[in-house]
C-alpha cells in the first residue's frame, strides 16, 4: 500500500497525526525486517549509519524506506551509485536543509556533510571548498511523487573551484570529481569499519583495503572482499570482539526469542530509547556512536532491564519460536551467568540475556 504524503494533509493536526502514523510504521517494518529478513539487511543498516537521517526530523518519515530501498538496490554495485541515489534522497536532503540552498541564500548544511561524511573527510578541504560546493548544490527541489529535481531559477550557474578544480558542476559531475579523490577511498573505508567492527579504526590497519578499493574506482564488492580477508576484520570475527550497539543487541534478542508478534516491536522501539539509540533518530548527521562509546552505567542497567522487558510480556512469550536448547554458539566466549547448552527456559533466557557475553558478537560475514 502507498504511503500518505503528509504534506497534502489540511491542517496542522492532521499532518502531526500522519506523521507520527508514519513515524510509528517505518519504524516497525524496519525493526522487523533487521530481526528477520536477509542477512544482508545488516550491511544496509551500515550504510544506512553512514548516511545517517533522523525520521522524526522528517514530514514523511516513510522517506527513510525508501533511501533503505535504494541502498539496498545498490550497495553491491560501486560507492558513485550508492552515494548518488542517497543525495537525491529526499529524506536525506530534508534532513540536511538541503532544499533551502539556493543561489542567492546558501544554505551549507548538505555541501559540508558532502565533503566530510561521505567523500574526502576531514581535513582534506577547505571552507571555500565547503563554499562552493554549495554553490553547486544549490536548486534541489522536492517535486511530486517524492522526486528531486534542479531548478534553474534557484541554480547557481557558473564556475566552482572545487578541490583544485574549476568547473560548472553538474550534481552528477560533482559527485564523479569527488569520489576519483584518494582521501574519500580511505574515509569511507574507515567509517564503514567502524561500524562493521564496533571500534574506531585506524588507516595503518585497513591500508590495503583503501587500496584495493581505491583501485577499484570505489567498487563496494571489492571493498567487501577486500575486508574479509583483512587481519583485524578476521581476529573480530574469530574472537567475536565487536561490542554490538543496541540495535544489534534488540534484533538478536527479538529473534532468539522467536515470537513475530507485534508487542516485540513496539517493547523493542521503547527499550531502544532507553539504551540511548531511539530508533531511526540519530542524534546529528555523524550517526550513532560504535563501541565503547555504548558503555556508560546507565546505558549498561538498561541493556538488561530492557531485554527482560521481551520477556515479561505473555504475548511474546506465548507466541515464542525458540530453540530446543541454549547453545554455546549463541555466544563469542564462555557466559559467566549460565552455563551453556542449557534448557530452552524464561529463567535460563534471561540470564542470557543479563550476561556480558551477549553484548558481544562476530562482525557481519562479508562473503556475500
Amino acid at each position: 500500500m502507498k504511503e500518505k504524503d503528509c504534506r497534502n494533509q489540511k491542517s496542522k493536526e492532521e499532518k502531526k497525526i500522519c506523521k507520527s502514523l508514519s513515524l510509528k510504521n517505518t519504524k516497525l517494518k524496519w525493526l522487523h525486517k533487521l530481526t528477520y529478513g536477509s542477512y544482508k539487511n545488516q550491511l544496509i543498516n551500515i550504510w544506512l549509519s553512514i548516511f545517517a537521517v533522523n525520521a522524526r526530523k522528517l514530514s514523511n518519515p516513510y522517506w527513510v524506506l525508501q533511501q533503505i530501498k535504494s541502498i539496498n538496490d545498490l550497495q553491491f554495485s560501486n560507492y558513485e551509485k550508492l552515494i548518488f541515489s542517497q543525495i537525491t534522497n529526499p529524506g536525506l536532503l530534508t534532513y540536511l536543509n538541503a532544499f533551502r540552498n539556493k543561489k542567492n541564500n546558501p544554505n551549507e548544511n548538505l555541501g559540508r556533510e558532502l565533503l566530510e561524511l561521505y567523500t574526502v573527510g576531514e581535513g582534506n578541504f577547505s571552507e571555500d571548498d565547503v563554499k562552493n560546493t554549495s554553490l553547486a548544490l544549490t536548486g534541489l527541489f522536492l517535486g511530486k511523487n517524492d522526486t528531486t529535481y534542479i531548478s534553474k531559477k534557484f541554480k547557481f550557474q557558473g564556475e566552482t573551484l572545487i578541490l583544485g578544480k574549476k568547473d560548472n558542476f553538474t550534481l552528477k559531475s560533482l559527485i564523479n570529481w569527488l569520489v576519483q579523490q584518494p582521501s574519500t577511498a580511505e574515509n569511507i573505508s574507515k567509517r564503514f569499519c567502524n561500524y562493521l567492527l564496533g571500534e574506531k579504526v585506524e588507516t595503518k590497519d585497513i591500508s590495503e583495503v583503501i587500496k584495493d578499493f581505491q583501485a577499484s574506482n570505489l567498487d563496494l564488492k571489492v571493498l567487501y572482499s577486500s575486508l574479509s580477508k583483512n587481519k583485524k576484520y578476521l581476529r573480530c570475527q574469530k574472537y567475536g570482539t565487536r561490542l554490538i550497539d543496541p540495535i544489534s543487541l534488540v534484533t538478536k534478542s527479538i529473534a532468539l526469542i522467536g515470537s513475530k508478534h507485534q508487542n516485540n516491536y513496539e517493547i523493542g522501539i521503547r527499550i531502544l530509547k532507553l539504551m540511548g539509540q531511539p530508533f531511526l533518530e540519530v542524534p546529528n548527521p555523524e550517526g550513532w556512536p560504535f563501541g565503547e562509546e555504548w558503555i556508560s552505567t546507565s546505558r549498561n542497567f538498561y541493556r538488561k532491564k530492557g531485554l527482560t522487558m521481551l520477556l515479561s510480556d505473555e504475548e511474546i512469550w506465548d507466541t515464542r519460536n525458540t530453540p530446543a536448547f541454549l547453545s554455546e554458539d549463541l555466544v563469542p566466549f564462555e557466559p559467566f551467568n549460565i552455563n551453556l547448552p542449557a534448557e530452552t527456559t524464561r529463567e535460563n533466557i534471561a540470564k542470557l540475556f543479563t550476561d556480558p557475553s551477549w553484548n558481544f558478537n562476530e562482525p557481519i560475514n562479508l562473503n556475500f
